[in-house]
């Protein structure tokens, strides 16, 4: 019995339409479908998505899912390790360890590093002992210098000064003052908020996200939807030609950031509500 590959590519070749032709009737995208025929699960869209896909992809070429959903759990859920393999690794490893260890000591180049280790503490202390000496002869040339100037000085007459200091330091420290308020001003941010439509005319799926990475919204049916939510937003758009996006009212044109002939787009759309492709 032929795998579930071997099927997809003889009913492929059976059918004699081109992958292209094959995603313009499923409305699969056609990088999609070249993953499932090799099994290329992690280049497919989220679970839900990938699913439908695969499904639409076998009834066109009337062929049974079981078998290739069956793998696709699979590379969601990998199967557990046995205990007793996980056993034997760790054991493997354990022994790995010792003999690098014992060879190691087996080298002596372990005397060589005791032997920098004790070099480089013995240069430490050395110098901090050093540092500590220069620092206390600083602090007493400094107690000296200072005790000769405070010495030398002539007496202040507080009474006739402290008006004028007064005076002067309140017109200083209003200028200042108003220097900071001006150099400093208080600014607060607020988050834009946009009304988001979307018309859908055909099969395809969106995927909305916002500034903050929240999920807006998550959907793969005909019809209208509106909600809210902050700039930048992050689309995934399935079939971009069925899909109508508005901002407030406006209409947006992402044709630029539509992906070939798969008619699959992904896109940022800014502030001021322009549209910034992203590459997968």
């Amino acid at each position: 019995m032929n795998s579930w590959k071997n099927q997809l590519e003889n009913s492929l070749k059976e059918s004699g339409f081109s992958i292209k032709e094959i995603s313009d009737q499923t409305k699969v995208p056609a990088r999609y479908i070249q993953a499932i025929i090799i099994g290329d699960f992690e280049s497919l869209p989220p679970e839900i998505f990938a699913k439908s896909q695969i499904d639409r992809l076998c009834k066109f070429l009337k062929i049974e899912t079981k078998d290739i959903l069956a793998d696709y759990e699979n590379f969601l859920s990998p199967p557990e390790e046995p205990l007793d393999q996980m056993e034997d690794g760790r054991k493997d490893l354990y022994l790995k360890s010792f003999l690098v260890f014992f060879n190691f000591f087996k080298s002596k180049q372990y005397l060589y590093i005791l032997g920098g280790m004790i070099l480089s503490i013995f240069s430490l202390s050395i110098f901090f002992i050093t540092q500590s000496y220069q620092d206390i002869n600083n602090k007493e040339n400094i107690s000296a210098i200072t005790k000769m100037k405070v010495d030398t000085l002539e007496p202040i007459n507080y009474e006739a000064s402290s008006s004028e200091f007064t005076e002067n330091y309140s017109e200083k420290d209003t200028s200042l003052s108003i220097k900071k308020e001006k150099e400093n001003p208080i600014t607060e941010t607020v988050d834009i908020i946009r009304n988001i439509e979307i018309i859908i005319e055909g099969e395809s799926w969106i995927v909305v996200f916002d500034k903050y990475g929240r999920l807006l919204y998550e959907l793969m049916q005909t019809g209208s939807y509106e909600f809210t939510g902050v700039p930048p937003l992050r689309f995934k758009i399935g079939y971009a030609p069925a899909t109508n996006l508005f901002i407030d009212g406006k209409k947006i044109i992402f044709s630029r950031a539509i992906k070939g002939s798969t008619n699959y787009a992904h896109f940022w759309l800014n502030e001021e509500n322009k549209v910034e492709s992203i590459r997968d």
